[in-house]
């Protein structure tokens, strides 16, 4: 039986590279994004994540890995405005994904590629992406305003927050939650997010849930990347798909003791105006809708001088535990006899 290439994680990819923080950091993110051609058309991932507790490869990852694949077949004068992705089956980390590209068109303006991501012959996940070539001086512009935030560099990051959860003294945690964040603390992370909600340590524990019909976050690539306009698109990619379903959960209130499964069905993205992944950029996020077993969020991103470079669109599932939904049986079965 022939063996399959093996996958390397974050933390490998690391110990690889003997430089400095910054430049392993840049590395980081780089490998988490890339593959490697295969043949005409086909190429291969080089890096897989499987984030704690999730049921498969993160799907930010699989979305930058088919750009980075689709972007290896147009010509450099072309640059990718949207994309459109489902997620079919988890990702298995512990296997390469295939990604075949197939050419629709190539015109003189736009481009457009199908790509295909492949595990054991199956399909786990598709994307369409339309490329264009610039139109100076002939377009009109125009643009939401700049939300009012607090900068980045005054909010606490994701893993001091972590910290200061696990050292409270006067919070009791379960012990299966303070595994899985001791756990959280030893990954490589190579996205800094920062909520522009700062929480009390009682709302990180869910407690006492958060209840907000937005959510905004400041994020960027750890480290430093190169210049290629096509990897920091692939890295806003990635980083896209983190926090937005949350929103759903933010804007209904629940708490993490009440989902059972929570789960990306697809992906939508339009690129505006040129960025850098690795500088600071606000994610502002809504869900205007949660219903059937599903929550829709949108997204805008936009860099620090107020500009909008992308948005998004995202609908997945969110199921209640089953202990949830067996107490939300009887709470409306008292008060149909009421």
């Amino acid at each position: 039986m022939k063996t399959l290439p093996t996958v390397t994680t974050f933390a490998d990819t690391v110990a690889q590279v003997e430089t400095n923080g910054e430049e392993a950091y840049g590395a980081l993110i780089a490998q988490a994004v890339d593959v490697q051609e295969i043949d005409v058309g086909w190429t291969r991932s080089k890096q897989l994540w499987k984030p704690l507790m999730a049921r498969g490869v993160f799907g930010g990852q699989v979305v930058a890995q088919a750009l980075m694949a689709a972007a290896k077949t147009v010509e450099s004068h072309f640059s990718l405005h949207s994309l459109h992705s489902y997620f079919i089956l988890p990702g298995n980390n512990q296997m390469p994904i295939l990604y075949q590209v197939e050419r629709l068109r190539d015109g003189k303006t736009y481009a457009t590629r199908v790509v295909k991501a492949m595990q054991r012959g199956r399909a786990i996940f598709s994307a369409s992406f339309s490329f264009a070539v610039a139109e100076p001086g002939i377009s009109f512009d125009h643009q939401v305003a700049f939300p009012k935030v607090p900068e980045p560099e005054s909010l606490p990051s994701e893993d001091f927050r972590v910290e200061e959860l696990l050292n409270h003294p006067d919070l009791e945690i379960p012990e299966k939650y303070r595994t899985y964040l001791q756990q959280r603390l030893q990954e490589q992370a190579p996205i800094d997010y920062r909520d522009a909600h700062v929480a009390s340590v009682e709302e990180l524990a869910k407690l006492t849930p958060v209840k907000s019909d937005r959510q905004q976050v400041w994020f960027k690539a750890q480290g430093s990347l190169n210049d290629d306009p096509v990897l920091h698109q692939a890295v806003l990619a990635y980083a896209s798909d983190a926090n937005l379903l949350h929103t759903a959960v933010r804007t209904s209130g629940l708490a993490r003791t009440e989902i059972g499964m929570m789960a990306s069905l697809d992906h939508a993205m339009w690129f505006h105006a040129p960025f850098r992944a690795d500088e600071w950029l606000l994610y502002d996020m809504d869900s205007p809708r949660a219903s059937s077993g599903r929550g829709l969020c949108f997204g805008r991103i936009f860099r620090r001088d107020g500009t909008l470079v992308a948005t998004t669109a995202q609908e997945g599932i969110i199921r209640l535990s089953l202990r949830e939904q067996e107490k939300r049986r009887q709470k409306a079965k008292k008060e149909s006899k009421i």
